[in-house]
């Protein structure tokens, strides 16, 4: 259900900035999601094109692009990815990661979590 609010900010966030530059349309919108949110693409942009109804974004086309998740560990140096694959706890608590090298919790979330509204056209 996260993607309801979020797809809700982010058609909020979409409509502002097209009324602060007095925008007639919204042509493309796009956002980036980390995978580390665990947010469902296609019920982003099933939820967004709810909330564009009826407004001057209602004919957007909607790009996400999935943020591949970049860790690095304090233990051991290693920089890169970690696994994130979906599993229905995650919507409730987050899971706990670990170095794919060394196996410490000590690890610094660089990348992966974030979603972002990059560019309104």
């Amino acid at each position: 259900m996260h993607e309801v609010a979020t797809s809700q900010l982010l058609a909020d966030a979409v409509l502002r900035e097209a009324n602060e530059r007095n925008a007639t349309h919204v042509l493309r919108v796009e956002v980036e999601v980390g995978k580390l949110t665990f947010l469902e693409p296609d019920q982003i942009s099933f939820w967004a094109e709810i909330y564009f109804q009826g407004t001057i974004a209602e004919e957007a086309e909607l790009e996400i692009k999935l943020v591949e998740p970049l860790v690095s560990c304090q233990q051991c140096g290693y920089a890169g990815g970690v696994p994130a694959e979906e599993h229905p706890t995650y919507h409730f608590m987050l899971p706990t990661f670990q170095c794919p090298c060394c196996g410490s919790s000590k690890i610094v979330v660089e990348r992966g979590r974030e979603c972002l509204l990059r560019r309104v056209e």
